[in-house]
């Protein structure tokens, strides 16, 4: 299992941050993680490439927020590798190789939480003796000036999905929507697949339930905002609106989650609690959810027949 702190219930939380022109945003973003219910919690935060000013303009930017009563500890971390233009998922292993608790959470520096999250989550994950606990976000459609967003129109609605089921098929929740508990996984699992830019979240999540308990109980439950901005620097996840080298990188990285689901299995028990009726070691996330697909349309096809009777 990961090398963690003994008889602890510390969280950390990775944060990625890349432009100093955004503190703003990063500010907000560590405001919600003060605000968190849950305790112990760390915030591990790693910078790209910054430069010692820049790593000190950060530090404090966030400093007025640390030093409120009983707010959370941080750890920094300056990822200095060079020729990487993207590096967004090295950040992310960086973090992972820095936290040292047993719970092991992610959030972007343009996104937010609402307070009871982490509490709300670890909660499952202790009760339901899962791996891997979900929940549900909002997505605000926000415009940005300067230091401040403005919320324009209606929220949209969360991402579309309720299980397991769902997240073999498509990805329906972002990396700020569940907490994982690093007791219950082998230590080489929890990497990022360092050559994907895309879905790199995703392709982890494949990973981790494809073999431990996930818990989707908490599906419905909004505790956070997915924030979408209007300047177009969120990270594209869809092709709606791709073209050249954008829409070039999308079908590779489909491609990439594509052969991931073929080549990953899927425990027997894992396959048991999603009611297929005959598990069988090797069977892969694909294969499993093509044959979810055939006998739910059986079982649709059954019903109706029962029904015409």
């Amino acid at each position: 299992m990961h090398g963690m702190q003994d008889d602890t219930q510390l969280l950390d939380c990775i944060v990625r941050f890349h432009d100093i022109r955004r503190l703003a945003e990063l500010e907000r973003c560590v405001f919600s993680l003060v605000g968190q219910r849950y305790r112990p919690l760390n915030i591990v935060l790693v910078l790209q490439r910054f430069s010692p000013a820049e790593v000190a303009a950060t530090e404090a930017g966030l400093a007025p927020l640390l030093q409120l009563p009983g707010a959370p500890s941080l750890t920094v971390r300056n990822w200095n590798q060079d020729g990487i233009a993207d590096a967004r998922t090295h950040l992310l292993n960086c973090g992972v190789e820095a936290a040292r608790g047993r719970y092991l959470a992610f959030l972007d520096y343009d996104d937010l939480l609402f307070p009871e999250a982490y509490e709300l989550l670890a909660a499952q994950l202790r009760d339901r003796e899962a791996a891997i606990a979900f929940a549900s976000v909002q997505v605000m459609q926000v415009e940005v000036r300067d230091r401040f967003f403005r919320t324009i129109g209606p929220q949209t609605p969360t991402y579309r999905g309720r299980d397991l089921g769902d997240l073999f098929d498509h990805n329906f929740c972002p990396i700020h929507s569940y907490l994982i508990d690093r007791s219950k996984l082998p230590a080489d699992l929890l990497r990022f697949d360092p050559t994907l830019t895309i879905e790199e979240d995703y392709d982890l999540l494949l990973r981790i339930c494809a073999q431990h308990p996930a818990d989707f109980s908490l599906i419905g439950t909004e505790i956070g905002y997915y924030v979408y901005k209007t300047d177009g620097s969120n990270t594209v996840g869809q092709a709606g609106g791709l073209d050249g080298e954008k829409l070039a990188l999308y079908e590779t990285v489909q491609r990439r989650i594509r052969e991931r689901k073929e080549m990953t299995a899927v425990s027997v028990a894992i396959q048991a609690q999603l009611g297929l009726p005959h598990p069988r070691n090797g069977l892969s996330i694909q294969d499993l959810h093509r044959q979810l697909r055939t006998n739910g349309r059986i079982r649709q096809k059954l019903g109706e027949l029962t029904g015409a009777r």
